[in-house]
């Protein structure tokens, strides 16, 4: 069987769970690739993992050098944002142009798949699968964000026009693989399609000196943020109060020589850090929310204080805090007061942690991610 997996260019859309499903594709017999733009494909062949480069296909960081490709208005906020100000930044959560270009690239590229799995977020491999008349998957990175986007059945049937397809009024693949237990989903987002699945992590031991709080914003908002955001010196300075030991990762080594903000003698200052192997050593997870993160920490019965900023993240928070796995306190307006408090708070009340440890023992009942190879062998 040949597998054909696709992702938007984005190093967290893709390591994390497109990577170990296509080795373990690989083990088990069949031949598999990654489908996605140039801009990662080095990282991800390193990884053992061929790819299938897609020209049309940018990365974000792309976007911002080709300003024409953008809406305006939303070139100006991402120049200028402080969230610690004006909150949430408002991207969009489909791109029609994107969707369509990336889809052809699919199809032109040669690599006739059996099968297509895609990750949440990107809509092309989904088109492409009709277009050559194979069955397709979703690998759920993202299962709060398809609710999210306005007339999303109804976009994608404009988009099956230009490829000569008739409209389906659907964005539902044959099979959805969910990456964290049955009770994350809220119930309207549960289908008979919905299978559940577990990513291997490496077995770490905890640090007997670790951390006490990590504070983690991902790769990608280093990069977004306004050279006057507060975001993480609230963060340090908010650390340096609760009177525990933290680590703090400001995204890359350049970041910590230039840092000008507080020290405070109880917090580290890291570029990128093992992040599955602090959280093993971890109380609290201080996360923007994306759902890589939280399934990190779930995984690890780490409760989280959820700080959203864009896309899914105000939806993945938000379901931290009703399942009681954590906090969510909205960036705007935030102060290292707000922020301590949030922090001390769950690092006190033992029901967080107990709602966090109570999804780590329901992931590790899931079957492993290797058995959804077996179930994409039945689509066929």
């Amino acid at each position: 069987m040949r597998v054909l997996l696709t992702g938007l260019p984005i190093r967290s859309h893709l390591v994390p769970v497109l990577v170990p499903l296509a080795r373990a594709a690989r083990e088990a017999g069949h031949e598999v690739a990654i489908a996605t733009g140039a801009a990662v494909a080095d990282d991800v062949e390193r990884l053992g993992v061929p790819v299938v480069v897609l020209p049309a296909v940018l990365a974000p960081g792309e976007l911002g050098r080709r300003p024409e490709l953008l809406d305006r208005s939303l070139l100006a906020r991402m120049r200028h944002w402080r969230p610690e100000v004006t909150g949430v930044l408002p991207v969009p959560l489909f791109d029609d142009t994107m969707t369509a270009k990336f889809a052809a690239d699919v199809v032109d590229a040669g690599w006739r798949p059996d099968v297509i799995v895609r990750e949440t977020n990107e809509y092309g491999g989904h088109l492409a699968a009709e277009v050559l008349g194979v069955p397709s998957a979703v690998a759920d990175i993202a299962p709060l964000l398809p609710r999210l986007v306005p007339d999303l059945a109804a976009r994608l049937d404009v988009l099956r026009g230009g490829f000569g397809l008739p409209p389906s009024g659907s964005a539902t693949a044959a099979l959805t693989a969910g990456l964290l237990p049955q009770a994350w989903y809220p119930a309207a987002l549960r289908t008979p399609g919905h299978r559940y699945y577990r990513v291997p992590e490496p077995a770490v031991a905890p640090a007997g000196d670790g951390p006490v709080v990590l504070a983690a914003f991902g790769s990608n908002v280093p990069s977004l943020l306004a050279p006057d955001s507060e975001l993480t010196a609230i963060t340090v300075a908010a650390l340096g109060t609760v009177g525990v030991r933290a680590v703090v990762a400001l995204g890359s080594d350049e970041a910590v020589a230039s840092w000008t903000g507080p020290r405070p003698d109880n917090v580290e200052l890291a570029g990128f850090v093992p992040q599955r192997a602090l959280l093993a050593a971890s109380d609290v997870f201080l996360t923007h929310a994306g759902f890589s993160g939280v399934r990190e920490a779930l995984s690890a019965g780490v409760p989280m204080v959820a700080v959203p900023l864009f896309a899914d993240q105000p939806a993945n928070a938000e379901r931290v805090r009703e399942l009681g796995a954590g906090l969510r306190v909205d960036a705007a307006g935030l102060t290292p007061e707000r922020l301590a408090g949030a922090v001390s708070r769950v690092l006190a009340e033992p029901s967080y942690r107990s709602a966090a440890r109570g999804f780590r023992r329901g992931i590790a009942e899931l079957p492993p991610i290797t058995d959804l190879v077996a179930d994409l062998e039945k689509l066929r």
